[in-house]
C-alpha cells in the first residue's frame, strides 16, 4: 500500500480491493446454490444420500474449523486464503464431475477443507490492513459497507444463478457433465479463478509478528473456557440446533418447492426464493435492534423470540401446501434467522475475552457445523423415508427448545454489554 497516500485514501483504496474480492467471491460461491440439489437428484442421489455428503461437507467444516482458527494467524491471512481458493476451486471440478456417491463424498471432503481454510482469513487481513493505516480509526462504517457488499453479491448471484440454466439450449433433464443445471457450476468455477487472481493481484499483506508459543494453546484455554462456562455451553447448543435446522431448509427446499410445482420446478423461481431470503435476512439484522429496544435491552429474550418465530415459521413451512405461503413462509424463518445472529452474537462475546475471541468463535462455527453434519444425516434418511414436512417439523420442534434455551439465559443470567462479532458465523453463512 502506497505510504504516500493519505490515511483516508489508504482506507478507501484497501476497502475497494476487499470488496472486489468479497463479491467475485460471493457472486460465483452462491451461483449454484439454487440447483445443486436438483442437479444431484439428476444423477442419480437420492434423498439420503445427498443428506449424507451434506452431512460430510458440514463435519470436515466442524473437525477443521478450530485448528484453522489460529492458522492464518501464524502463517499469513493473503497465503491462506490463496490455498483456500485454490481447493475451492478444485471441489468445483470434483463436482461437475460427480456422478456417484463416492464422488459426491469427495466433493464435500475437499470443499469442506476449502471452507474452513477460508473461514475468516480474508476479514481478519481486511481489519488488519485498516488498523494499520489508521489506528485510531472507526472499523463499523467501513465493516457495514463490506457486509452491504457481501449481501448483494449473495443475492444477485442467485437470481443469475437460477436464470442460467434457461439459457442452456437442451431439455432440463438432460444428462452428462454439460446440461442446464451444471451450468452454474460451469460459471461459478469461471468466477472462483477470476477471484483467485484478484486475491494474488491486489491483495497485499503487511508484514507483522507471529505469535509465539504452539498453534494449540490457544486452543486448549478454548476448550478450558467452553466446557467451564455453563452459560457459554448453553450458547453453543443453540448454535448446534440451529446448524441443524439450517441444514435441514438448504438441503430440502429444492426438493419441497419442486412437489409443490408439481414436479416441474422453475429454475429462475427458485433464484428469486433464494434472492428474497438474502433480502428479508438484511431486514431483519435492521429490525434485531429496535426490537431488543423495545425490549428494554433484554437480549436474551431478544434472541429468545426470534428464535422461537424461526421455530414456529419452520413447523408452518412443514405444513403448508400453497405455493405462494410456502414462500413467505420460507422468507419469514429466514428474517427471524438472521435477526436472531446479533443479539447471540452480544450475549455470546459477552461471555469471551478479548484473547481468545477468533478461537472462540470457531467454537460457534464448529457447534453449528456439527449440528449441521447430525441434522444432514440424521434428516435425509427422514426425508426420503417419510417427507421433508416430517423432517423440517423435527427441526421445528427443536428450534423451539433452542428458544426455551434463551429464555432459560434471560431469567438467570446477567450479560454484559454486546461485543464484535465476525459475519463468518452468521447464521445461514
Amino acid at each position: 500500500m502506497n505510504k504516500a497516500l493519505s490515511p483516508a485514501l489508504r482506507r478507501r483504496r484497501l476497502e475497494r480491493v476487499y470488496w472486489t474480492v468479497t463479491a467475485l467471491h460471493w457472486f460465483g460461491t452462491v451461483l449454484p446454490m439454487a440447483v445443486t440439489v436438483l442437479l444431484a437428484q439428476q444423477r442419480g442421489l437420492s434423498l439420503a444420500e445427498i443428506g449424507l455428503y451434506s452431512g460430510l461437507y458440514s463435519l470436515t467444516v466442524a473437525l477443521l474449523e478450530v485448528p484453522t482458527g489460529s492458522l492464518a494467524d501464524r502463517w499469513g491471512r493473503r497465503r491462506l486464503t490463496v490455498v483456500a481458493y485454490g481447493v475451492g476451486l478444485l471441489s468445483k471440478l470434483i463436482f461437475l464431475f460427480a456422478f456417484s456417491l463416492p464422488m459426491f463424498l469427495l466433493y464435500a471432503l475437499v470443499y469442506g477443507a476449502a471452507r474452513a481454510l477460508g473461514s475468516g482469513a480474508l476479514e481478519a487481513w481486511f481489519v488488519d490492513e485498516l488498523q494499520a493505516t489508521d489506528p485510531d480509526g472507526d472499523l463499523q462504517p467501513p465493516l457495514a459497507r463490506a457486509g452491504a457488499v457481501e449481501l448483494s453479491a449473495l443475492g444477485l448471484g442467485t437470481l443469475v444463478g437460477g436464470a442460467l440454466p434457461g439459457l442452456f439450449p437442451g431439455p432440463a433433464s438432460a444428462t452428462g457433465v454439460l446440461t442446464p443445471l451444471s451450468l452454474p457450476v460451469v460459471a461459478s468455477f469461471g468466477l472462483e479463478v477470476l477471484t483467485l487472481l484478484a486475491v494474488l493481484l491486489l491483495v497485499r499483506e503487511t508484514p507483522g509478528p507471529h505469535p509465539d508459543g504452539h498453534t494449540f494453546t490457544p486452543i486448549r484455554s478454548a476448550c478450558a473456557l467452553a466446557w467451564g462456562n455453563p452459560k457459554l455451553r448453553l450458547l453453543l447448543a443453540v448454535s448446534a440446533i440451529n446448524g441443524l435446522g439450517l441444514a435441514a431448509v438448504e438441503t430440502f427446499w429444492q426438493p419441497h418447492f419442486a412437489r409443490l410445482m408439481g414436479g416441474s420446478p422453475d429454475t429462475l423461481l427458485y433464484g428469486l426464493l433464494l434472492a428474497g431470503c438474502f433480502g428479508v435476512g438484511v431486514l431483519g439484522n435492521l429490525l434485531a435492534t429496535p426490537l431488543n429496544r423495545l425490549l428494554g435491552g433484554r437480549t436474551a429474550l431478544s434472541a429468545a423470540l426470534l428464535q422461537g418465530l424461526q421455530g414456529l415459521s419452520l413447523l408452518l413451512l412443514a405444513a403448508q401446501s400453497a405455493l405462494l405461503a410456502a414462500g413467505a413462509l420460507l422468507w419469514l424463518h429466514y428474517l427471524a434467522r438472521s435477526g436472531a445472529y446479533s443479539p447471540f452474537g452480544a450475549l455470546y462475546n459477552a461471555e469471551v475475552p478479548s484473547r481468545l475471541r477468533s478461537v472462540m468463535l470457531s467454537w460457534v462455527s464448529l457447534a453449528s457445523f456439527a449440528g449441521a453434519a447430525l441434522g444432514s444425516a440424521a434428516l435425509g434418511p427422514l426425508a426420503q423415508a417419510v417427507s421433508v414436512s416430517a423432517a423440517w417439523t423435527v427441526a421445528g420442534a427443536l428450534a423451539l427448545v433452542g428458544a426455551l434455551l434463551l429464555i432459560t439465559l434471560q431469567r438467570h443470567a446477567a450479560f454484559g454489554p454486546p461485543g464484535p462479532l465476525s459475519s463468518e458465523n452468521a447464521p445461514g453463512s
